[in-house]
Formats: C-alpha cells, sequence, structure tokens
C-alpha cells in the first residue's frame, strides 16, 4: 500500500516542512533537533517544528489539501507574551500541520552515550515561543513540544549529540556509535605548500588522491581527509572526506570545498576553547546501511549532513530539521 506524503508548508515564513514518506517502500526519516532553553524560569527544552502558524497543506501532487490559518487566533493580549501554551482547542490544527498523531511517540536518542528516550506526544504540552523582540503577531512565533527538565536526567546536555524523531516507532539501531580519533599524517597545509595550492589550482590539489592531512580508522574503514582551506589560526574543518575499506576500494567521495551551499564541521579534537565530538560513524538507522556524520553542514540553518557510508544508498532519506539560530527571546 503506497504511503501518502504530506507536506505542510507555512506560507509567510518557508522554514518549515514535514515531508514523512517517499515512494512505495522506503520512508524518508525526519530528525529534529533538542533545544535547552536555558534562559527561561523554569528552564525547559523544545522541539521546534514550525515556525509561523498561517499553514497550508498540500497533497503529494501539489495541490492544495487543506489550510489553517492561523493555529491560535484569538490571542486577547496582542501577543506580548515570550511563550505560550497553545491552547487544548487549537492542539489538533497544529498536529495537522505537523503531520503528527496523538498516537505518536517523541523519542530523544543521545548518540554519544546510546541512551533512549520516549514519550507519548498525547502526554506533551505545544508551546508558541517567540523568534525576536520586534513588533509581533503569532507568525514570528516558533511552535513545537515542550519536555519539562525533569523528563531527562539532571544536567541533559542535548547540544551536538542528540537526535530527535516523531513517529509510531524508534527508527534508531541503539548500536554505540564511534567517535572518530584524527591523527595528522600530512603539514600540507603549512604556508610554503598553501602557496603551491593557489598557484596550481585549488582543484587539482583537492581532487588528487595525494596529500590528505588526517587520517582516522574504525571497524576496517579508513577515512582519509583533506583540510578545508583557511587562516591558519582557523581550527582545522573538513574540505574533502574519501572513505577507502581494507581493499582500498573508494567507498564515499565527498568534496564541499567548492560549494557555496555547504560548509566544513571542526575536526573532532581539543582546542583552547572548545572539546569538538563532531564526526561519528556507525549503525544508527535500524534497517539502513551505517552512517557517517558531522563533517559539512548545509544552508543557513548549518544542519550537519548524515551520508550513508554505502553512497549508492539515497541521502535523501534522511532529513535532518535544525536550525542553529534558535534563540528563546526574554522581551522586555
Amino acid at each position: 500500500m503506497p504511503i501518502k506524503k504530506i507536506i505542510p508548508i507555512c506560507m509567510l515564513f518557508l522554514l518549515s516542512c514535514s515531508f514523512y514518506a517517499i515512494g512505495n517502500t522506503r520512508e524518508q526519516l525526519e530528525i529534529f533537533e533538542l533545544n535547552l532553553v536555558d534562559n527561561s524560569e523554569p528552564k525547559f527544552y523544545f522541539v521546534k517544528l514550525l515556525q509561523g502558524s498561517h499553514i497550508v497543506i498540500y497533497d503529494k501532487d501539489g495541490n492544495k489539501k487543506q489550510s489553517i490559518q492561523p493555529i491560535f487566533p484569538d490571542n486577547e493580549d496582542g501577543y506580548k507574551k515570550d511563550k505560550y501554551q497553545l491552547p487544548q482547542k487549537y492542539r489538533q490544527s497544529f498536529l495537522t500541520a505537523s503531520g503528527i498523531s496523538e498516537t505518536d511517540n517523541l523519542f530523544v536518542y543521545n548518540y554519544e552515550y546510546n541512551k533512549l528516550y520516549s514519550f507519548p506526544i498525547s502526554k506533551l504540552e505545544v508551546f508558541a515561543i517567540k523568534s525576536d523582540c520586534l513588533p509581533t503577531d503569532e507568525t514570528n512565533y516558533q511552535f513545537g513540544f515542550a519536555l519539562e527538565s525533569n523528563q531527562l536526567p539532571q544536567d541533559y546536555d542535548p547540544n551536538d549529540t542528540t537526535f530527535v524523531y516523531i513517529g509510531k516507532e524508534s527508527p534508531f539501531a541503539q548500536e554505540q556509535l564511534t567517535l572518530l580519533n584524527w591523527q595528522k599524517i600530512s603539514d600540507k597545509e603549512d604556508e610554503e605548500d598553501n602557496y603551491l595550492a593557489q598557484a596550481h589550482g585549488f582543484d587539482h590539489y583537492y581532487f588528487s588522491d595525494k596529500g590528505y592531512n588526517y587520517l582516522a580508522q574504525t571497524n576496517g574503514l579508513h577515512y582519509y581527509l583533506k583540510q578545508y582551506p583557511s587562516h591558519r589560526d582557523d581550527y582545522p574543518k573538513c574540505g574533502r572526506l574519501v572513505i577507502k575499506n581494507e581493499k582500498n576500494k573508494i567507498l564515499r567521495d565527498d568534496n564541499y570545498v567548492f560549494s557555496s551551499l555547504y560548509g566544513g564541521l571542526p575536526l573532532n579534537g581539543k582546542d583552547k576553547d572548545h572539546e569538538y565530538k563532531k564526526q561519528w560513524t556507525g549503525k544508527l538507522f535500524k534497517n539502513k546501511p551505517s552512517v557517517v556524520f558531522g563533517f559539512f553542514f548545509e544552508g543557513a540553518e548549518k544542519c550537519p549532513v548524515i551520508d550513508f557510508i554505502d553512497s549508492s544508498f539515497p541521502s535523501y532519506d534522511i532529513r535532518l530539521r535544525c536550525d542553529s539560530r534558535f534563540v528563546y527571546y526574554r522581551c522586555k
């Protein structure tokens, strides 16, 4: 039986689209991030699903199916508060716009410690929190589910190593992922070699199968990395990633140095300000190949790209919904 795909689109802010299935046999996994709102009393966790509230739902052929405009129209105080709990009578409008059912669950997975937490959607409250402090209406609010701080372990840190999924069952394999440990194998990025690379063209240098700067090895695979061209005082970032098996066969080859849509993320390790834990690999999802992620980000939201090591498996099977610009504003 074909799975219908539901695409809710925010008309005023094209920032939130929910795309739940593709084709007849393969479901696209939509992964969210967990935000800690710690400048509120009490502090809480927030999973953002929608930005703005004038929602139009389209069918799989792109035709308008239903209009929800707006989600909570009868606010009496002129949207002066920083956050609102969505009234129960408008809850179904939000769920419909998000493609979510009361019988779904919200799964919080910490892949660093391989811990999974589950919460029934029917038990979670929906909140709207302000996007900025400008004169506003409800379209300047972010809509999503809130978790009280005591619903997760004390001092739980969602940053960097937490994924969220909403559905009937958890898609996470719960097999411990590996944090890649980088060893420097080349000094190609010193000033002299950097000058030569520019003289002969960065394209020649970055597409060549020589001159890798870092190597990580795990589970019989070799992860070769060329550093992103940058100033010397920058912390090293990924420019090109090549994954080879024990027979030296290339399984993946990703080069985003010349892309305006992608950027490199800092390599694992510790600099003077921060200990980075970005690049991970292993069996993240059930019934899907092993993944590798944390090398590149995509778009203005800076969502980390999750790729399958088997490059023949389509990367669009995973959609990571995040927003590095997420801020909870306390407006006076």
